[in-house]
């Protein structure tokens, strides 16, 4: 005979039973909630936030911020931070434009060399974070400089344009009326939840994240660990790299500048700790929705770019804040 179901909980009602049923669906249904509020605010705020070209264009937004945000939910998860990914994305945008403007290489070779200069800049972030030892916060604090220093040394202050195809076709091309970028990070989002959520490694990462010594204790070789997920964080910020290069079909050292903002505040506000330990990729998927409605509803609304920015911060501030305190009564 099978087991008997647990009986639901009548007190803490159908919300309650689903937060017992896995530990990270009540801050999913949080994000969610956010989300929902903000679509019904800017929906009497402007009348044209529900057409079809408003909705295509959020998407098309927020997918860079869902495939980076992608890496940084594994690094948070891990217990660090990456905050050099912007410098990384103009170093690798000057690169492809050395390579596919000045000496003709094709696209899909120039790509391949984005993906490999982006593990490269995570794997000397990995090798300085693990193997070095160095905090993550001072390491991509210095590599954010070190990098677009590099951009500038080698862009010369150039700016590359007329990129020859697929690359414009990857960056701003439509399948059934959706943007490219839409479908890759929807690929980005499918692979890293499998990841983090269904492989030895993806254990691993939350493992040290939430607890580093115990981590070894148990066999998990936490270098290796730390190290191959700034390998990936480089991985996926070349292939944003690629994306912003395609949409703008142009390139120059100044790309990415302040992206990391914007990363981070997506993966915190879907439900990632800031602490290591608890990375959720749908709750990424999530944040970047928020922020791309955000930023689209004030616009429509004629809030103008400064206050966009000054939302934004005191959004985060009061989910972080929030989310801690809340984490703090449940602790007692």
């Amino acid at each position: 005979m099978s087991a008997a179901a647990p009986a639901p909980d009548e007190r803490g009602g159908f919300l309650a039973n689903l937060r017992n049923y896995h530990p990270d669906t009540g801050l999913l249904i949080s994000s969610i909630a956010m989300l929902v509020v903000l679509i019904v605010v800017f929906s009497f705020t402007s009348e044209r936030f529900f057409s079809q070209a408003v909705v295509v264009n959020i998407l098309n937004q927020t997918s860079i911020y869902i495939i980076a945000g992608v890496g940084m939910t594994l690094v948070l998860t891990s217990g660090g931070i990456d905050i050099s990914i912007g410098s990384v994305i103009g170093l690798t945008a000057t690169i492809m434009g050395l390579l596919m403007i000045d000496h003709g290489m094709p696209a899909m070779v120039a790509i391949l060399v984005a993906l490999l200069v982006g593990a490269l800049c995570g794997a000397f972030n990995g090798f300085l974070v693990a193997i070095v030892k160095v905090p993550p916060i001072i390491v991509t604090l210095g590599t954010l400089t070190f990098f677009r220093g590099l951009a500038y040394l080698l862009g010369e202050g150039r700016v590359f344009m007329r990129f020859p195809d697929p690359l414009p076709w990857i960056g701003d091309g439509r399948v059934l009326g959706l943007p490219i970028p839409v479908y890759i990070a929807v690929l980005t989002v499918i692979g890293g939840h499998f990841f983090l959520t269904s492989t030895r490694m993806g254990q691993r990462i939350t493992a040290v994240g939430g607890n580093e010594e115990a981590a070894r204790l148990a066999g998990i070789d936490v270098v290796r660990t730390k190290f191959f997920t700034y390998v990936i964080m480089g991985v996926l910020t070349g292939l944003t790299t690629v994306v912003i290069v395609g949409r703008q079909d142009a390139a120059q050292a100044v790309f990415g500048f302040g992206i990391e903002l914007h990363v981070i505040a997506a993966v915190i506000l879907g439900g990632t700790s800031l602490f290591g330990g608890r990375g959720l990729i749908l709750g990424t998927v999530l944040g970047a929705l928020i922020l791309g409605v955000l930023n689209t509803g004030l616009l429509l609304s004629g809030v103008v770019q400064f206050w966009q920015l000054v939302a934004l911060g005191i959004l985060l501030i009061a989910v972080v804040a929030f989310r801690m305190a809340r984490e703090g009564t449940e602790s007692k």
